[in-house]
């Protein structure tokens, strides 16, 4: 059997193989990613991305081939199903339920599609492994998905309630340049802004492709400090995140669902999450379990957000 063709039926049974499991995936070739880090790059040197907002995620935002492939040849965009949770803590006035959105818990659904990958392609001789980089732009690019007007990306069959990873392999998957053309925008944004009046910073612009990430919600709950003097203190409403602009994105009126509680936390537990410790000062057991919830490098923020969600459902 040609290369080619050899190529071309891995690539299949890789397609089936992660589709069997509920993984929506897409090959494309390894330049792909290298052009999406640098139209970021490029937004950055404009303006369009703050710098200190790049800085912030410059991890996540540069690809760098990992050690274990050193020459990739392919990348495997992935999709799946993140839907939202609930989860319950203890505080002095009672029980109080927090949302977490969608894409946050991922780490064994990652390790999952990790494994299938390589369930396919480590037989065949090839390495592959997580890849770190503009994985949004990239799952566009390959016909994934396409962008919101509040820069989410959404998946045909998931909307936003989804979450994106991206591999590479050294394997030669003759994988295609996606030749969709038009717009990256899904078709229901242009003549909707329910996004943009719903948000609670104002982070959406009514026109323009790029919002105010650094007036995001996300932004500042994600990251250690004061909350700024101009946020509404009624603003919060999840956890860590935000879900405003997914909740009223007509393109998601088929995925809400009422979010499942998958995990509670004591009196005692609690007491010590509105500490704010670093996740090395934590007592290994409540570590763990903020590990299980991918809530661990949370830890310092977590307190002060919960408290911002009680102050704001009263």
């Amino acid at each position: 059997m040609s290369n080619e063709g050899s190529g071309a039926a891995t690539a299949r049974e890789l397609e089936s193989t992660l589709g069997a499991a509920g993984y929506r995936s897409r090959l494309v070739p390894v330049h792909v990613m290298e052009e999406a880090e640098r139209v970021i790059a490029g937004l950055r040197e404009q303006g369009v991305v703050a710098q200190g907002l790049y800085d912030a995620y410059a991890a996540s935002l540069r690809f760098v081939s990992p050690p274990e492939v050193p020459e990739p040849k392919t990348m495997v965009v992935v999709a799946w199903a993140s839907p939202a949770v609930k989860v319950r803590f203890h505080i002095g006035t009672g029980p109080l339920e927090a949302i977490i959105p969608p894409t946050y818990i991922s780490s064994a659904r990652r390790a999952r599609c990790l494994e299938i990958i390589r369930s396919v392609l480590e037989p065949r001789g090839h390495s592959v492994a997580r890849a770190p980089g503009p994985v949004k732009l990239l799952a566009v690019r390959a016909g994934l998905a396409r962008y919101g007007r509040n820069n989410l990306a959404y998946v045909p069959g998931m909307g936003s309630y989804t979450r994106l990873d991206a591999f590479c392999t050294d394997a030669d998957l003759q994988a295609q340049e996606h030749t969709g053309k038009g717009s990256m925008l899904m078709s229901c944004c242009p003549p909707c802004r329910n996004c943009h009046h719903v948000c609670p910073t104002g982070c959406i612009p009514h026109a323009g492709k790029v919002i105010d990430a650094e007036r995001c919600l996300t932004y500042f709950n994600e990251s250690e400090g004061e909350f700024p003097d101009w946020l509404d203190p009624a603003a919060h409403g999840c956890l860590v995140g935000c879900m405003r602009c997914q909740e009223m994105c007509p393109a998601n009126r088929y995925y809400l669902r009422n979010e499942p509680l998958v995990a509670e936390f004591s009196r005692e537990e609690t007491a010590v999450i509105l500490e704010d410790r670093p996740p090395e000062g934590l007592p290994e057991p409540l570590r763990a379990k903020l590990r299980r919830l991918d809530l661990e490098e949370y830890s310092a923020v977590l307190g002060r957000n919960l408290l911002a969600l009680s102050n704001a459902s009263r």
